[in-house]
């Protein structure tokens, strides 16, 4: 069962951050007026990456200790979680440069954000490809 926790966490944040980035985050500024949809996505993306610091953590340590062991899916994993630990802490710095309204700011940190996550999304799908072909 263990032996594909792993591949099974990688799905679970594979599809989280498709949904959350494909779904969520346009619907909502599709429907909501900017100043409640500001408010509400202030809200969801630090918990969108904690979740996934916290799947990455429980995907490390049953990799880690499972007998399928393997050391490049353990630094895809830690990858994954300093990325999203930067994002999850930048986060309010990002939210600062909109409130001050330091536009150059907030285009570099939000990108910076969208490539550590989409890093995330690839080092998830790499996870999934391994566990696929060589399980």
């Amino acid at each position: 069962m263990t032996t594909n926790l792993t591949f099974t966490i990688s799905c679970l944040i594979t599809g989280i951050i498709l949904f959350q980035s494909f779904f969520i985050a346009p619907s909502i500024n599709k429907v909501i007026n900017t100043k409640e949809a500001s408010k509400l996505l202030r809200y969801l993306w630090p918990k969108f990456f904690i979740c996934i610091v916290l799947l990455s953590c429980l995907s490390l340590f049953v990799n880690y200790y499972s007998q399928t062991n393997n050391n490049m899916i353990n630094y895809f994993i830690i990858i994954s979680i300093v990325f999203m630990l930067i994002c999850y802490f930048i986060t309010p710095l990002i939210n600062k440069a909109k409130d001050n309204s330091k536009n150059k700011l907030w285009t570099m940190l939000h990108l910076f954000s969208i490539i550590l996550t989409v890093i995330t999304l690839i080092f998830n799908i790499v996870i999934i490809s391994y566990w696929q072909f060589n399980t």
